[in-house]
């Protein structure tokens, strides 16, 4: 009876073997935990599978929902398929799908930094599909989530890139979208080319590895008419490699603006 009972328990760790091995190396088990669905999609979101990490992180809302972890995650893969829309609807769509879950992230976590911040660039990636009073709408909202993110976290260099952004976006708002602010608002904050420039420089610090925020530096330190300055930082840009897709495209960005300054020997 002794070998059959050792027999018995060799197959029993053996399947316990396989039913583990079955999830595969960062999968997801049968009865994964919060923790399990966020470190899916953290991997598959550095592998750049935006589609699987959305349906991760979809799965995770159903089964844990109303989670700020969840949620924020969740609203950058809605905004990464952005990219990848095949038509100005779809890309429409998306952008207020994410802007839509990112509100839902900051309901569930109201001092959730990086839900803050997630809802902040989620109104910024819904400026070219909405009107300009919309616009102005969401460009005060943008400054103030961003400052609340940065409040909550001041090491969240996306948060002191997206108050660059609103200076820059803000200090060279038309004439068309201006008159509109001081109609609905009295205007809108004091913006500056500078203030933009600090913001962007403190991003770089935060994260030098981070393409965009070279490009958008760079930005503006050709409006602030420092054009040596504005070459170095893409010059630098395309010697870094892409973190995520919105580096991907600030890279091909940066390639085309130092072409157009006249820089001969710009990286593709």
């Amino acid at each position: 009876m002794k070998p059959r009972r050792s027999i018995a328990w060799a197959a029993l760790l053996i399947a316990g073997h396989f039913a583990v091995a079955a999830s595969g190396p960062g999968g997801i088990c049968d009865t994964p935990t919060l923790d399990d669905y966020l470190k899916r999609a953290d991997e598959l979101d550095r592998a750049r599978d935006t589609t699987a990490a959305a349906q991760a992180l979809e799965d995770a809302d159903a089964k844990f929902p109303n989670n700020p972890e969840v949620l924020y995650r969740l609203s950058k893969q809605h905004s990464d398929l952005i990219f990848a829309a095949k038509s100005k609807p779809e890309a429409k769509a998306l952008a207020a799908k994410c802007l839509a879950t990112a509100r839902r992230a900051v309901e569930a976590g109201p001092k959730h930094a990086k839900a803050r911040l997630s809802l902040s660039i989620c109104y910024a990636k819904n400026f070219p599909h909405v009107d300009n009073q919309t616009k102005v709408n969401y460009s005060r909202a943008l400054k103030e989530e961003t400052e609340r993110a940065i409040a909550l976290d001041p090491t969240l260099d996306l948060a002191h890139h997206m108050l660059g952004r609103w200076h820059f976006e803000s200090a060279n708002m038309n004439f068309v979208t201006r008159t509109l602010a001081a109609a609905v608002y009295g205007g809108l904050p004091k913006a500056s080319f500078e203030d933009a420039r600090a913001g962007f420089h403190r991003a770089v610090e935060l994260a030098p590895k981070r393409i965009l925020h070279r490009l958008h530096l760079a930005g503006a330190l050709l409006a602030l008419k420092k054009k040596p300055e504005a070459i170095e930082a893409l010059r630098t840009a395309l010697k870094l490699e892409p973190l995520d897709k919105d580096d991907e495209e600030a890279r091909r960005d940066a390639a085309a603006a130092l072409k157009k300054l006249g820089v001969k020997d710009a990286a593709e």
